[in-house]
């Protein structure tokens, strides 16, 4: 009987270790392998994954995180899998200090709610006028620059060029048709006659697209290819044969566009990662599976030692090319093996960038260009941009040197891969460049190459009927293809359109809100910075913060709502998901960083904007223990705990007692009035005995209130307080915010 207990002890405590040992190396497996089924079942949130972290990503994550307090139940997870965002908007730096994009990008919009997430995200800019020009080869031999859009400039042209495309044109007005055309050379055709088709338009479109024209379709055109007018073309010819000036076209929704002053195009994306939570990405996590019967994505991570490791998703937006989206996925439920036979029928580039950083200058006939285009079988390339003008921010040395970023698209099917090597592209290039005399061998310093698999997504002869199957596919499994190649909509692909693809699939997925540029294209590019804007968030409040060294931990339960303007030493935003961070010249105290905050945002405030200092001594804890009540009484028509000033006797002398040693030791600026001649000089009558204040300078009040003074009342009241750190007019203002929002 002992025997028997003291087997049946051995046969448990067997049992035991054994388990033990099985748990343990089921946990560790899970720890290597980055097993995340695991975290799925923490919480029953739901899951939108993102793939991809450029403009549509970063897009959809924005109007994500705006409208997170909305609808908190949601749980947002970026893949990357590069180990920074931006995507084909990134920028890089060479060896050599170079910047470099990856093609040529410029900011221009159709969309005020991209314009206003760019301004919060970027405060300095270059703004630059487009000088494009197309550099060709005429009848006579001879290489000239011809202003852009060349059907527009064909006086420039000899004259037997001159000729033919004025011929097409008179033959094209007599001779209107107006059916569909059949394909995109047609439509040439059609629109530009034969002479101009003959002279650049076939051409510079077999280089730029790598197909010919017949083989794409005419639909994505809209608004990127301007119809000449006969008649002002003959106007121009004549003026140009008599010696007159010509002109340039100021054609095109970019004739003027922005750049930032520092980090390239990739810093503007990179900016807006940063105004994002942390957390949600996931870098160096590349997507290598998509099961659409268990909605899970498979994932490869890590730096030196791969794992592969599942994620589930209840919505999926993707913004990888729709051919290797569609590749990748598996599943009985569906028809996976019909749709990726479709999309192997999508047509696209490779682009190559080949930049050539050069010492000196520019020579004089590049100095007034910004892009230019070359459709000669003489050049790799296809367009060149003088990258260095945009920025001084792209050369180690500005002013000393300058630099050339070049593109040349290759086929997606190439039968000359000896020609596309990395090496023999940067030799033809500089070898061009200098035959047409833009540069000389000595300039060279630093030569960069970059080629991205997916360039340019080809508007195909049968590209509708493939998008038109496959997207409705993929949206009834709960997956958003969006984006340049995600989407494969050229005609809104640029930086603009394929961000605010993003905010819309956002939109639609919790707020119902019908999608515009994927599906209309031809709508949205018809509009300039209209629809959408930030007034559409469902976020009703504002904090906006006047900060200088202090700590910000107090605003962690409203961080998503605060705007700090930080006035300090700080290069970059603190350790919060804050909706935006903001630096200003250390002057005028928090009276000019409200004020300035006011007139930069005057025609879209939210409802109630709270304007507080960072330090949050100044809340008045007796009366105010949680910034969130500033919004609660605000509904009440109470703007701030109020204090009693007697302005009479502010009328009588310059300023308070304690105030002395700030201004004999030179800490304060002197006003040159009293308080009550100031409150006479802002409001233009003469001030009350008494008026109520708001002490600390923190306060609320609503949009309707701020908007009964004109912006010029703001404008005016700043100039008081712009050139000084502590004027005593700044003080004057805690004194009347009061009365100004009452």
């Amino acid at each position: 009987m002992m025997m028997l207990r003291i087997r049946r002890k051995r046969s448990r405590l067997l049992f035991i270790v054994c388990l033990g040992v099985v748990l343990l190396y089921t946990a560790y497996s899970k720890a290597w392998f980055g097993e995340v089924e695991s975290e799925d079942r923490k919480d029953n949130k739901y899951k939108i994954v993102i793939i991809g972290s450029g403009p549509t990503g970063l897009g959809a994550a924005r109007r994500l995180y705006e409208l997170s307090e909305q609808f908190p139940g949601i749980s947002v997870t970026i893949l990357e899998q590069h180990d920074k965002p931006g995507g084909l908007a990134s920028s890089e730096r060479d060896d050599q200090g170079f910047l470099w994009d990856m093609g040529g990008h410029v900011v221009f919009s159709h969309y005020q709610y991209f314009d206003d997430t760019l301004d919060r995200a970027i405060n300095n800019w270059n703004r630059r006028e487009r000088a494009a020009y197309a550099f060709m080869k005429g009848s006579d031999g001879i290489r000239r620059f011809i202003p852009y859009p060349v059907q527009s400039n064909i006086e420039v042209m000899d004259k037997v060029d001159q000729q033919k495309c004025l011929s097409g044109l008179e033959d094209v007005v007599a001779n209107a048709v107006k059916d569909e055309p059949a394909n995109f050379d047609q439509w040439l055709v059609r629109n530009f006659g034969v002479g101009l088709c003959e002279v650049f338009m076939r051409k510079y479109n077999r280089k730029v697209w790598t197909v010919d024209p017949t083989e794409m379709n005419s639909v994505w055109v809209g608004e990127r290819v301007t119809v000449p007018n006969i008649t002002s073309i003959k106007l121009k010819i004549s003026g140009y044969d008599n010696g007159n000036l010509v002109k340039e076209s100021a054609w095109g929704p970019n004739h003027f566009f922005r750049f930032p002053k520092y980090k390239g195009t990739g810093g503007i994306w990179q900016a807006v990662a940063d105004s994002l939570p942390r957390e949600w990405f996931k870098f160096r996590h590349k997507v290598v599976g998509l099961d659409i019967d268990t909605n899970s994505v498979m994932i490869e991570s890590g730096t030196w030692k791969k794992s592969i490791h599942e994620l589930k998703f209840d919505t999926l937006i993707s913004t990888i090319p729709l051919d290797m989206l569609v590749n990748m996925i598996t599943g009985r439920n569906g028809s996976p093996e019909e749709m990726k036979e479709m999309t192997s029928h999508l047509v696209y580039s490779h682009t190559h960038v080949i930049g050539i950083g050069l010492t000196g200058q520019p020579p004089q006939v590049l100095l007034n260009k910004s892009w230019m285009y070359f459709p000669d079988s003489d050049s790799p390339f296809y367009r060149i941009t003088v990258f260095s003008s945009y920025s001084d921010d792209h050369v180690p040395e500005p002013g000393k040197q300058w630099s050339l970023m070049c593109e040349a698209a290759e086929p997606k099917h190439n039968p000359n891969l000896e020609y596309w090597t990395k090496d023999n592209l940067i030799t033809a290039t500089i070898q061009a460049l200098i035959v047409y005399r833009f540069i000389t061998p000595d300039m060279v310093v630093s030569k960069y190459h970059r080629r991205l698999d997916h360039g340019y997504p080809i508007p195909s002869i049968n590209r509708e009927v493939i998008l038109d199957k496959v997207q409705p596919w993929l949206e009834s499994k709960d997956i958003y293809s969006r984006g340049r190649f995600g989407g494969w909509r050229y005609e809104v692909s640029n930086q603009d359109h394929s961000f605010m693809q993003g905010v819309e699939v956002t939109d639609k997925l919790l707020r119902g809100i019908p999608k515009e540029t994927y599906f209309d294209p031809n709508l949205v590019n018809s509009r300039r910075n209209t629809g959408r804007k930030f007034s559409e968030r469902l976020n009703d409040y504002e904090f906006v913060i006047a900060h200088y060294n202090e700590s910000l931990d107090w605003i962690r339960p409203i961080v998503n709502h605060t705007h700090v303007y930080h006035k300090g030493k700080d290069l970059q935003p603190p350790p919060l998901h804050l909706y935006a961070w903001e630096r200003l010249p250390n002057v005028g105290r928090e009276s000019h960083t409200y004020l300035y905050h006011i007139i930069k945002n005057y025609e879209k405030l939210p409802e109630i904007t709270v304007f507080l200092q960072g330090d949050s001594s100044h809340l008045h804890g007796e009366y105010i223990k949680n910034p969130m009540e500033y919004v609660y009484n605000i509904k009440k028509n109470m703007n701030c705990s109020m204090g009693i000033s007697r302005l009479a006797s502010w009328g009588r002398i310059k300023h308070f007692e304690k105030w002395r040693n700030f201004i004999r030791s030179g800490a304060m600026r002197v006003a040159k009035f009293t308080v009550g001649r100031f409150f006479q000089k802002l409001f233009g009558f003469k001030h009350p005995r008494y008026v109520h204040w708001c002490p600390g300078a923190c306060f609320a009040t609503t949009r309707e209130i701020i908007q009964k003074h004109p912006k010029d009342f703001y404008i005016k009241a700043i100039s008081y307080v712009d050139n000084h750190r502590n004027p005593e007019e700044g003080h004057y203002f805690e004194r009347l915010w009061s009365t100004i929002f009452s």
